[in-house]
């Protein structure tokens, strides 16, 4: 039980979802195939960048590379629901 009643008639109600853009899908989709699908680029000890080992800088690259590309997403969709009026 929720401790205040009028918050149950507040969740109770279905939020607005939207599909997101296809450009904002591929932003999120960047991070995922520059992961997963270079193993074979990145499989390697040497050389070391740093003092790290390739593999380790190549994924710590990808760590700040994800919110980059997470939040160019996010301003993708930031402005489409500018240029259209936040209506759902």
């Amino acid at each position: 039980m929720l401790p205040n009643p009028h918050w149950q008639a507040i969740l109770s109600q279905p939020v607005p979802v939207r599909k997101p853009s296809l450009r904002a899908l591929l932003l999120g989709l960047i991070p995922f195939v520059g992961m997963c699908f270079s193993v074979p680029l990145w499989d390697r000890i040497d050389p070391t960048i740093l003092g790290l080992p390739f593999n380790l800088a190549w994924l710590l690259c990808w760590i700040v590379l994800t919110t980059l590309c997470l939040w160019a997403a996010y301003r993708v969709e930031s402005a489409r629901e500018k240029k259209d009026g936040g209506a759902s």
